[in-house]
């Protein structure tokens, strides 16, 4: 999918769009990929500061959506999936302990960093929901980490339409 695609079918479905896509991508489906879709959405909202602020908002919520399937999934089948993991390699398992406990001790600011990093963004929710914290933490600092990403990469198809314009 390109950039004009994009632009068409903002132009035709919109915000249905827009919460489409990111709910796709947060899902870590191939095809959607953030870099692309965020600048287009942002340049297709660029023309009035309400619709940016609509978009961003449902790109927003799309991301918390499809990031808490995943955090589910983590959540209700990843500690099976873990345990097995530490049973069959004893070796790394003890490193592997502690990284989850550290995971949990600074839950807050490592949820929040890790929504600002390409691919580990939309793949961490698993190993968070199996790690067993609260799924209100989660979605509160998913949402910063979501917001400011989608809004910079918004902010730079806004950016391009200043300057095509």
């Amino acid at each position: 999918m390109n950039q004009l695609q994009i632009l068409k079918f903002l132009n035709d479905y919109g915000l249905l769009f827009i919460f489409f896509v990111v709910f796709m991508e947060h899902l870590n489906l191939p095809g959607f990929p953030s870099g692309i879709i965020m600048p287009a959405i942002g340049l297709w909202a660029s023309t009035k500061i309400t619709l940016f602020l609509m978009a961003l908002g449902v790109s927003v919520l799309a991301g918390l959506s499809g990031t808490l399937i995943l955090y589910y999934i983590g959540k209700y089948g990843g500690k099976p999936l873990i345990d097995n993991l530490y049973k069959r390699h004893p070796k790394i398992a003890k490193k592997l302990k502690g990284i989850e406990q550290k995971l949990i001790k600074n839950a807050s600011i490592t949820i929040f960093i890790t929504k600002l990093i390409p691919m580990i963004r939309t793949l961490v929710a698993v190993p968070i929901g199996a790690s067993g914290i609260k799924t209100s933490k989660y979605l509160i600092y998913s949402s910063g980490g979501i917001a400011i990403w989608n809004g910079t990469l918004m902010l730079s198809g806004t950016v391009l339409y200043a300057i095509l314009n």
